[in-house]
């Protein structure tokens, strides 16, 4: 993706694809392989479009995506996957193409890996979350911010974000 670095989310794609971007640089510190290209990128987008879509169900706007529970969002990658990616608005800059890919993708082994990968990163959140009835996107902030920490400490990843 060509989205621009270090500027603030304005709408809440940019919002849900960011946060979805942090939940898998997360998830790769202990898979690297989602840290790949185009993998890393497809897979924020898909998670992303389920983002949005949850905050488009329940009117959520802006940084209220981190309001979406994790549960909510494993329904939607698993049951609602493709219905997310053509109902989310991703610009020229920020997911178009990785969404066009995916939407051609889906229902083959490219699209599966895709979803695969975006369902583990939303299920390791789960595992590692304490044991609540709801977790959601907000409760998962001091495992990003430690992560983002080891990152700027010297991480392998380059914290290409979107």
């Amino acid at each position: 993706m060509h989205g621009e670095t270090g500027r603030a989310p304005q709408t809440t794609w940019e919002y849900a694809v960011s946060a979805a971007d942090q939940l898998a640089l997360w998830h790769a510190d202990s898979n690297p392989g989602i840290g790949e290209q185009p993998l890393r990128h497809q897979t924020v987008v898909l998670l992303g479009a389920a983002i949005y879509q949850w905050a488009s169900n329940e009117g959520a706007d802006g940084p209220g995506v981190i309001d979406a529970p994790l549960g909510a969002l494993i329904n939607v990658l698993r049951d609602h996957a493709i219905r997310a990616l053509e109902r989310c608005p991703a610009p020229a800059d920020s997911g178009a193409e990785e969404r066009t890919l995916l939407v051609y993708a889906y229902g083959g082994p490219a699209f599966d890996v895709v979803q695969h990968t975006a369902l583990d990163v939303v299920q390791h959140h789960l595992n590692d979350a304490s044991p609540v009835t709801t977790v959601t996107i907000a409760d998962r902030r001091p495992a990003l911010q430690e992560a983002a920490r080891r990152r700027a400490a010297g991480s392998v990843w380059d914290d290409e974000g979107f």
